[in-house]
């Protein structure tokens, strides 16, 4: 990661290891300066995974809901709008979880709307994962960018 010095501006490239508990601390390369960020790092990396799900050349579009708060995280083309998002994440999140009411095992439904296909992947108890591709199933890339997703929950690095 970048970061800037706050005494002379000079540019300062970081590793994972400088940044701890929300906090990146470090002296500046050129001054000396000791300077300190609040840095939310696990939100950064969350967001490098989804846009990287996003670049592969299948998927349309990613975007987090969560059962409050709606929509959380978006990377889907810019003519859907928020309310958009918010209907189509209510609405298959009911499907979802009237499925996992009956069968408690099911940790993903995929749905096909037109020639678009949706991934549901439940990522926190209340947080969900919209993948919108152009075909099923997803590719095995995708599929390992999920799973590290999903292991950044159980890591406890995840928001």
């Amino acid at each position: 990661m970048i970061f800037f010095c706050e005494d002379c501006g000079e540019k300062n490239d970081l590793g994972k290891e400088n940044i701890k508990n929300g906090k990146a601390v470090f002296r500046c390369v050129s001054c000396q300066y000791l300077n300190s960020y609040m840095v939310s790092a696990a939100l950064k990396e969350t967001d490098i995974l989804l846009k990287k799900i996003t670049s592969c050349p299948e998927v349309i579009g990613t975007f987090l809901y969560h059962k409050k708060n709606r929509v959380i995280n978006n990377h889907m083309p810019k003519m859907l709008h928020e309310t958009d998002l918010e209907i189509l994440g209510r609405c298959l999140l009911n499907s979802y979880l009237t499925a996992q009411s009956l069968y408690s095992d099911i940790n993903e439904e995929m749905v096909t709307i037109s020639d678009k296909h949706i991934t549901i992947q439940k990522i926190e108890p209340d947080l969900f994962i919209f993948i919108v591709s152009k075909n099923l199933p997803l590719s095995e890339t995708v599929q390992n960018l999920l799973i590290s997703l999903i292991k950044k929950k159980n890591s406890n690095e995840f928001f």
